[in-house]
């Protein structure tokens, strides 16, 4: 199932898209861009008939209440050239468990990617992927989501253009450091989902105000005044956005910006150095903490004090040990890679598998200042010790690129509402160990890509859509783990191995839509898997364990995160790696 994919160089992207904007040779307000490419698409774009991918977006996925990431095989049956849409006639959805309410359904033109392969050869597909994959460069990478709400500019191709193509070629290149390019894609990726969420409230907003005459109801009018409020409050976050995004796109403002906002580069000193963050108590209970502190450290190792995480990041060493009073809430917005054998511990012991609301009251919480994508991204060696990681207002919790990661009594909790939030995202060649920790509430409570090994230890993931979904050749060891009350799977594994044998159907088993269910984890054969001591696995709606054959090519790990986050989450490759890959064909950004 192959899609179409161009490799375009920036100077072609520059030409391509003044050639659409500019094509009467006079500069156009902002106004009118969206025309401009309206007549465009009408031009290249086949108004039916065509085959293609539909990949929805996060905050689409969060409307219809369905997991994330959503591809789905269909066919356009019309083009809405003034809207940038298609109607979309769904013909399979790449994921058994979801079922939307509709067959058909109006996408945004720039969510397809047009197949190779078409039922009626005879039409220009090719001339349609390419004015598509024109028009999703620009309104993905160019157009912010600001240009409609500002002023009415005559020259914005003048005034804009080449800086914006030009910013996106330093975050490509790593002309800004990563922890500035880090903080500029994060910007970006917020800013289009804030941009999503406003134009859904928007719709609803406008489809209330058009019942209002005919019925008044008190519960309706709650309802609106929270969402108007949700409004002003995306509106306003919008606005900050847009005046770092300004300074950013200017290179000279640019480095000014870093050092204000930054501070001083930080450097690897050449001693360890540890930070203890201090909270204001009694100087009774103040020493019995350092006491504490100083039983879990090397007493020959420099100590720094500080008066929260935030302020220990901001200042630390890759390779610092920090650590955390015990009850306190940290709350912090980080953007750099954690790595280099450094480590978060909390200085205390309370059990989370064991008592977690008593465990939520003696251990530190560390939780995002803002509604970020990501919590904690980690691309080497790294500890994290007696904490909880409250993911309830971010996107996903912890994304792991590579290294050694050992979690020990830790707790991840999530949102029980959202269909979208992801716990743990590994990437692959990686080693991860869970030791004693509780991971809940999530769309999908660890998600791993191949070629990783999984070590969970008396760990418990429960009350998740699905709570472990892996690929193919990733090494998971279960010991004295438990895996219960998921609403679907409690395990799922995407098998892209076509020299699997097929009869391994122990009794009891089911098989359907390509799916082997097991229900006794005993019955399962797969060097995917080993299991020792008492393990646990019950209560899972659709089944304990799940190996479904791959529709495709094994994917890579960023179909598992947004086109925003995955950017977010690799600067250096962030125009380069495939986002929509549930084919390996699919590409993006590919310059």
């Amino acid at each position: 199932m192959e899609v179409y994919e161009f490799n375009k160089s920036f100077l072609t992207r520059l030409l391509e898209t003044t050639n659409v904007l500019n094509g009467g040779g006079s500069n156009i307000p902002a106004s009118a861009i969206r025309s401009e490419w309206i007549n465009f698409v009408e031009v290249a774009v086949e108004p039916t008939g065509w085959q293609a991918l539909w990949k929805a977006s996060r905050p689409v996925c969060e409307q219809l209440g369905v997991k994330y990431p959503l591809v789905v095989l269909g066919t356009v049956d019309q083009v809405l050239f003034d809207e940038l849409k298609a109607v979309f006639l769904i013909e399979a959805i790449l994921d058994d468990d979801v079922h939307l309410p509709e067959e058909q359904c109006t996408v945004q033109l720039e969510e397809l990617w047009p197949l190779r392969e078409q039922n009626n050869p005879a039409l220009n597909v090719n001339i349609t992927a390419d004015c598509i994959d024109k028009l999703r460069f620009f309104y993905q990478h160019l157009w912010m989501p600001w240009d409609t709400d500002t002023e009415d500019e005559q020259n914005w191709i003048e005034k804009h253009l080449e800086s914006r193509i030009r910013f996106c070629h330093d975050l490509k290149n790593k002309t800004m450091s990563r922890q500035l390019s880090s903080h500029a894609l994060a910007l970006l990726a917020e800013a289009r989902y804030v941009q999503r969420k406003r134009e859904f409230i928007e719709q609803e907003l406008s489809e209330e105000d058009g019942q209002e005459e005919e019925e008044e109801d008190n519960d309706t009018s709650i309802l609106k005044d929270s969402r108007s409020g949700e409004l002003l409050q995306l509106n306003l976050r919008l606005n900050t956005i847009k005046n770092e995004i300004n300074v950013l796109e200017n290179p000279v403002w640019r480095s000014v910006f870093e050092k204000v906002r930054f501070g001083a580069g930080k450097s690897k000193g050449n001693s360890a150095m540890a930070y203890i963050v201090t909270q204001a108590v009694p100087i009774d209970e103040q020493l019995t903490y350092l006491q504490s502190a100083k039983e879990m450290m090397d007493p020959k190792i420099a100590v720094k004090m500080c008066d929260s995480l935030q302020h220990a990041l901001d200042h630390c060493s890759p390779d610092s040990a920090i650590y955390l009073p015990p009850g306190t809430r940290q709350d912090i917005k980080f953007l750099e890679y954690l790595n280099s054998g450094g480590s978060f511990r909390g200085v205390s012991s309370a059990s989370f598998v064991d008592d977690f609301e008593e465990a939520c009251k003696l251990n530190p919480t560390i939780v995002s200042k803002n509604d970020d994508s990501v919590l904690l991204t980690i691309d080497g060696d790294f500890t994290l010790e007696n904490v909880r990681l409250d993911c309830s207002n971010v996107r996903t919790g912890v994304v792991i690129k590579k290294g050694n990661i050992v979690f020990r009594n830790c707790c991840f909790t999530g949102d029980p509402t959202s269909s979208t939030k992801q716990g743990i995202v590994i990437f692959g060649n990686c080693t991860i160990t869970f030791d004693r920790c509780l991971i809940k509430e999530f769309s999908s409570g660890i998600y791993s890509n191949h070629d990783c090994t999984i070590n969970l230890i008396g760990s418990t993931i429960s009350h998740c859509m699905t709570g472990l979904e892996t690929l193919d050749q990733c090494q998971i060891v279960f010991r004295s783990a438990s895996i219960t009350h998921c609403s679907q799977y409690g395990v799922l594994l995407e098998d892209f191995n076509e020299d699997v044998q097929q009869d391994q159907k122990a009794a009891g088993d089911r098989s359907t839509s390509g799916s082997q269910v097991y229900a006794d984890y005993n019955t399962i054969e797969r060097e995917e898997f080993t299991f020792e001591g008492a393990c646990e696995f019950r209560d899972n709606a659709k089944g304990n364990f799940v190996i479904r054959k791959g529709f495709s090519e094994r994917f890579n790990s960023s179909c598992f995160v947004d086109e925003d986050e995955s950017q977010l989450h690799d600067a250096e490759d962030c125009l380069d790696e495939s986002i929509c890959n549930a084919t390996n064909d699919i590409q993006p950004m590919e310059d």
